[in-house]
C-alpha cells in the first residue's frame, strides 16, 4: 500500500507531502516513523518532517543500510540511514500539494500521515470509496508513547470502513 507523509499548512487542510510507495499501512509506517523519531531524530519532530519532505520514498525503514546493499543499488535510489530508501534528486518530482477532504486519493487503499503545522499532532487518514477518511489524531504525548495496540486500533478502523461500504 502507498502512503503520503507530510505536513499541513498553518491553520488549514492544505498539505504538502511525499509519496511512500511500499508498506504504507500503519503496522509498518507508523512503527518505522516512531522508531526514526526516537532513534534518528532524538524526538525532534520538525527535523524528521523536514527529512521526510525532502524526497519521495520507496520505503521508510529505520535501519542502517549495509554497504553491500548501497553498493548494489539502482541509480535512482538513495539510501538514507535511519529513514529509508528514497529516490535520488535526479528522479524525484516535487512534493504533492493537496486539500485534505476535497481531493481524490491517489490510491483507493492508500494512507496519509500528516503532521499539524505546529507539529502538535499527527493525523492519520485512509482512502476508501474514492475519498479520504480521518481515522486518528495522535497528539504529541500519545505519539511519544505509541504502542503496538494503538497501531492495531488504527488499522482496525480501516477494516470498519470496509464493512460499512459492504453493508451500504
Amino acid at each position: 500500500m502507498k502512503a503520503l507523509v507530510g505536513q499541513f499548512a498553518p491553520d488549514s487542510r492544505w498539505y504538502r507531502a511525499r509519496l511512500v510507495e511500499l508498506e504504507g499501512q500503519p503496522s509498518w509506517t507508523l512503527a518505522q516513523m516512531r522508531a526514526m523519531w526516537d532513534r534518528s531524530f532524538q524526538g525532534d519532530t520538525a527535523a524528521m518532517v523536514r527529512q521526510l519532505l525532502h524526497r519521495h520514498w520507496s520505503v521508510l525503514a529505520n535501519t542502517h543500510w549495509p554497504e553491500q546493499a548501497k553498493a548494489e543499488r539502482r541509480p535512482e535510489w538513495t539510501y538514507v540511514c535511519g529513514v529509508g530508501r528514497g529516490y535520488s534528486d535526479r528522479v524525484c518530482s516535487p512534493a504533492a500539494v493537496g486539500l485534505m477532504g476535497a481531493d481524490q486519493p491517489f490510491d483507493d487503499e492508500g494512507w496519509a500521515y500528516l503532521w499539524e503545522h505546529g507539529l502538535g499532532a499527527l493525523h492519520v487518514y485512509a482512502a476508501r470509496g474514492g475519498r479520504w477518511h480521518h481515522l486518528a489524531t495522535l497528539p504529541a504525548d500519545v505519539w511519544a508513547e505509541l504502542t503496538t495496540q494503538l497501531v492495531i486500533d488504527v488499522e482496525a478502523r480501516f477494516c470498519w470502513l470496509e464493512r460499512e461500504e459492504a453493508a451500504a
